[in-house]
């Protein structure tokens, strides 16, 4: 099992991508730096951290505790002080004691889950559960005798007992419900079906999490619709402390005068265990099983006592599913929902990981005892963390994306310490089977792996506290990729009304560049059928635009082919230069006009057009310049070089005597000719 540290510094600019360094566009060398904290913990960490200021240190040694059978999630936590924790599971409803290494069966319920353990002032270990609304008193082993718990409570119109606690000033249990939101005070010493008493019925659908201040106000975080924190004085008033964003709120703690308090958002909130109707409420070998977490975007908010929440860090990738304050370290633990990390945000709002697990979730906290566990989901363990240095400490760096197959250069490196570096590569996106094995760089510099596209680097760690890792680069050459010319297109520049059509085409290509390498482009044409390419631009014209007016004056009327030559000479060196072509399709140069002929005989019009080298696609007639309308060919479609022509003269509006008729015919390579005629009506 590897343990793992990555870092989630989302703080309140969530979502923020931030991408490593790559140095110059050419098929020189390049590099990739690593030195912010987003970039240094992208990979994966070994008994190491990375700071909020970006820096990679030694981290905590873990050792993880498998329960003796396999366990759906750790729901609850409860520190003894004595060096010993239980912890609440489901979805089988057992309790276990995590001591000295090893994970005991400690006492069963009966029920899915146990939500929530709390201690009583004589020492009495209370569980909430679900889903039945029930309390219990649990009764420890007799020797590897487990206990059948007693029934301290079963709440009426109550399926989840979310959280519970004991309050010393009432001498009773606190229990926090759903579905109907109402806060019960339990009283172990009365008979389990008058124990209970509503304190508070919210306007919320569940109560979730509670915490007591030291003056003995409850503090209750709602949610199912809205966010709400309450609290409840010892005169039983209550009030509403803040109102938060999200769909609930899911842990608190007390810390000095202000709460602190995890507040979740859902698309689609996750359903809590149910018992099926085939279930009895004896666990069976298998037992029920739980809907998986939905990731959800977390906040944590710091409450002031003024009730002005100020929100001290926020991730969109998980949702917060345990919160705890560490008065001694002056921390706010978090555990994620997503991800198996936990992470401890300052007072100052630096955020650090402490560790992350293989595991999905980090779902219970117990780390300011004697004893310092924390307990994960889907197929739960528990991790202990120990008091000593870490050894073998590694640091992976993500993999290193040169977006081409490269060969793999220097390794440079800026902190404190003697690490030695090794590197892995491959052509896969993620380290799989067909990457190369890790070996170490040569003269402890150089990359040995071979030529890729994908590497990692990883750094150990020496022994000692004093070791930082501030910042990496990998440098790199990757191989020069083509520029590919993938369009080449010629058309007349547009002509405005009365001007004449210049004698111009105008030459557009597209080009697909990898490397993003300055280009230089050379053009030539020949006439269609020829097979001698002629250059196009002077000489020495260094071309880098993707476009060209060509001035076709003095050129043969005909048809001719173009070639655009693509290379990267200006960014590679001679040996490295890559070049690609493209030949156009057959392009028509015709710069003379059609030729014109046209008659009046009675009120009909009539004439020829003929072109040197193109097809006549039009004639149109207007009198006395007004509107132009269409002539038809005498034989019906104007396809060819030399057409006759037939129509009516216009005579809509025009009056008695002279006028002037003109007609006017185009080319398809937009040449216009025209002729006039004046004639008597």
């Amino acid at each position: 099992m590897t343990r793992r540290v990555w870092l989630a510094f989302a703080g309140l600019a969530a979502g923020m991508v931030m991408a490593f360094a790559i140095e110059g566009e050419s098929v020189s060398t390049r590099s990739a730096t690593l030195d912010t904290a987003t970039e240094l913990s992208a990979g994966v960490l070994d008994r190491v951290a990375v700071t909020s200021d970006g820096t990679v240190v030694l981290g905590e040694e873990l050792d993880r505790v498998a329960p003796p059978e396999p366990v759906g999630s750790v729901w609850s936590l409860l520190d003894l002080g004595d060096g010993a924790v239980l912890a609440g599971t489901g979805v089988e409803g057992r309790v276990y004691r995590i001591e000295n290494g090893r994970a005991t069966r400690w006492a069963e319920t009966g029920a899915v889950v146990v939500t929530s353990l709390a201690r009583g002032e004589d020492g009495s270990i209370y569980a909430g559960t679900l889903p039945d609304g029930r309390v219990y008193r649990l009764v420890p082993p007799r020797g590897e005798q487990l206990q059948a718990p007693v029934l301290v409570a079963e709440l009426p119109d109550v399926q989840h007992v979310w959280s519970v606690a004991w309050d010393a000033r009432r001498h009773v249990l606190l229990c926090a419900t759903g579905p109907d939101g109402k806060l019960f005070s339990v009283d172990p010493r009365r008979p389990a079906a008058t124990a209970a008493t509503v304190l508070f019925d919210s306007e919320e659908p569940h109560l979730y999490s509670m915490a007591l201040r030291d003056d003995g106000e409850v503090i209750v975080g709602a949610g199912g619709g809205h966010a709400v924190v309450y609290g409840l004085g010892v005169n039983g008033r209550p009030r509403v402390i803040a109102r938060l964003g999200g769909d609930e709120v899911k842990g608190l703690a007390v810390a000095g005068e202000d709460v602190v308090a995890i507040a979740n958002e859902f698309s689609e909130a996750p359903e809590p265990p149910r018992r099926t109707v085939a279930q009895s409420r004896t666990p069976t070998a298998g037992g029920p099983t739980a809907a998986r977490a939905r990731p959800g975007r977390g906040n944590l908010y710091r409450i002031r006592p003024s009730g002005l929440a100020e929100r001290v860090y926020a991730t969109a990738d998980s949702h917060l599913s345990a919160v705890q304050w560490d008065a001694r370290r002056r921390e706010i633990w978090l555990g994620l929902g997503v991800g198996g990390r936990v992470l401890a945000v300052g007072v100052d709002r630096t955020v650090r990981v402490v560790h992350d697990v293989d595991e999905s979730g980090v779902t219970a906290l117990s780390l300011t005892g004697r004893a310092r566990v924390f307990g994960t989901a889907d197929t739960a363990a528990f991790y202990r963390v120990l008091d000593r240095a870490p050894t073998g400490a590694t640091w992976n760096s993500k993999v290193i994306d040169a977006g081409s197959p490269a060969r793999w250069g220097a390794v440079r490196s800026r902190g404190v310490g003697a690490f030695s570096w090794e590197s892995r590569a491959g052509n896969a996106e993620h380290p799989d089977a067909t990457w190369s094995a890790w070996e170490p760089l040569e003269g402890g510099v150089t990359v040995r792996s071979p030529s890729s596209r994908y590497v990692q680097v990883r750094a150990r760690f020496p022994t000692g506290a004093d070791a930082v890792l501030r910042a990496v680069t990998v440098f790199y050459l990757p191989e020069n990729q083509r520029a590919v010319v993938t369009e080449l297109s010629a058309s007349q520049p547009e002509t405005k009304a009365g001007e004449t059509r210049a004698q111009v085409l105008k030459l557009a290509w597209k080009v697909e560049n990898p490397d993003n390498d300055g280009l230089r482009y050379r053009l030539y044409f020949r006439g269609d059928g020829d097979q001698t390419w002629r250059g196009l631009l002077r000489n020495q014209e260094w071309l880098t635009a993707t476009s060209y007016e060509w001035s076709t004056e003095g050129l043969a009327e005909g048809w001719y082919r173009v070639e655009v030559d693509a290379s990267d000479e200006s960014a590679n060196p001679d040996d490295a230069v890559t070049r690609d072509v493209r030949v156009s399709e057959p392009v028509l140069v015709d710069n003379t006009p059609p030729t014109v002929t046209a008659r009046v005989e009675g009120d009909r019009v009539r004439g020829e057009v003929e072109d040197g080298a193109s097809v006549v696609l039009r004639v149109e007639v207007s009198v006395d310049g007004g509107e132009w309308r269409a002539l038809r060919a005498d034989d019906g479609v104007l396809d060819e070089r030399r057409e006759g022509f037939a129509g009516a003269v216009p005579a809509a509006g025009v009056r008695a005597g002279e006028h002037v008729l003109s007609v006017r015919a185009a080319d398809e390579a937009g040449n216009v000719g025209t002729a006039g005629v004046r004639y008597r009506r």
